[in-house]
């Protein structure tokens, strides 16, 4: 039986995601409405969480810091809140996905499965101790990444993403492969969560994230990781930027 950990305040929107659920594979759903609520179960052992980002009593992605320190299981958040700032909180507070409201039950049962088929394997395509690439170091087993002898904590998705880019380094995947190849499923025309995680690591990599010199990405062609960190002029990115974002 897969244990989910369903916070949601809406109790309409609750009870279609349990039902649905319940009518769709071996799930059995824990349903919390408040934060509080959910911090109450969050000693409990859970396969997956979903996680809506606006509840009455406190911010999702506060409530989604706190869970991480008895969870280690995937979490996804979902909002009716699509702006890049909200989806990066959620993901650096700890979450692995994220979607927007409203969002196709199968959509999300698709996403669902793609993160428990991640979290439950061994990955042939990230290495499971440590990735070396010029001056940067990444330790897997603790994401942490070291840029000449300088440590930079990742959340556990941040570290997946980098260590796949840089154990292919010089090769250029698209948003698309690169959701198949390291959350394990394909993105279903939806390659934010991809979006974000790139630009969020060039944040912590990059001297001028804008101008990327490790983490480059070319029209047509995808993202790459270059170990020499050279400046080949002005990336552009190979799918549309998020909503209300510059182009980086």
């Amino acid at each position: 039986m897969i244990q989910v950990l369903l916070v949601e305040d809406d109790e309409f929107i609750a009870k279609v995601l349990i039902y649905y659920l319940k009518n769709r594979g071996n799930y059995q759903v824990n349903y919390a409405k408040t934060s509080g609520e959910a911090l109450g179960r969050a000693r409990d052992a859970y396969d997956i969480i979903l996680l809506d980002v606006l509840l009455p009593d406190a911010d999702g992605v506060s409530l989604c810091r706190q869970l991480r320190q008895w969870q280690d299981c995937p979490i996804i958040f979902f909002s009716c809140l699509d702006d890049s700032d909200t989806i990066i909180r959620a993901l650096d507070a700890g979450g692995d996905d994220f979607l927007v409201k409203p969002f196709d039950n199968d959509v999300l049962l698709a996403r669902i499965e793609a993160n428990l088929r991640r979290s439950r394997r061994d990955f042939r395509d990230v290495p499971k101790e440590e990735v070396t690439a010029g001056g940067f170091r990444l330790n897997v087993s603790d994401n942490r990444l070291y840029k000449d002898g300088r440590e930079i904590a990742l959340p556990p998705m941040e570290c997946r993403l980098l260590a796949f880019l840089m154990q292919n380094r010089g090769k250029y995947f698209s948003s698309e492969e690169l959701y198949r190849r390291v959350w394990g499923k394909e993105s279903l025309g939806d390659v934010r969560t991809v979006l974000v995680h790139i630009r969020h690591l060039r944040m912590k990599l990059e001297e001028d994230p804008g101008n990327a010199r490790y983490l480059k990405s070319i029209w047509g062609k995808g993202y790459t990781f270059e170990a020499g960190g050279c400046h080949s002029g002005r990336d552009t990115e190979n799918v549309d930027p998020l909503p209300g974002t510059l182009d980086t």
